[in-house]
């Protein structure tokens, strides 16, 4: 996996929303539980605040947008 994408903001909320998914799946067929929709809203909203700051803090970023006058790798 490239450097550039691990430092994607919109990478880290997509592989989230996958892991979120893959836990309900699982949780799902292997202890028939549900995670109601609140529950995975709050978990959603609690990662978002995190990647927020850490793009704000500039540790994570859009590398891959050739015109950017920021971090590109």
């Amino acid at each position: 996996m490239e450097k550039k994408r691990l430092r994607n903001y919109g990478f880290w909320t997509a592989l989230v929303a996958q892991l979120l998914l893959v836990v309900q799946i699982g949780a799902k067929l292997l202890f028939d539980y549900t995670l109601t929709d609140d529950f995975t809203a709050e978990i959603v909203l609690f990662v978002d605040a995190i990647l927020v700051v850490l793009a704000t803090l500039g540790i994570i970023s859009n590398p891959t947008k050739p015109d950017s006058k920021g971090f590109n790798l």
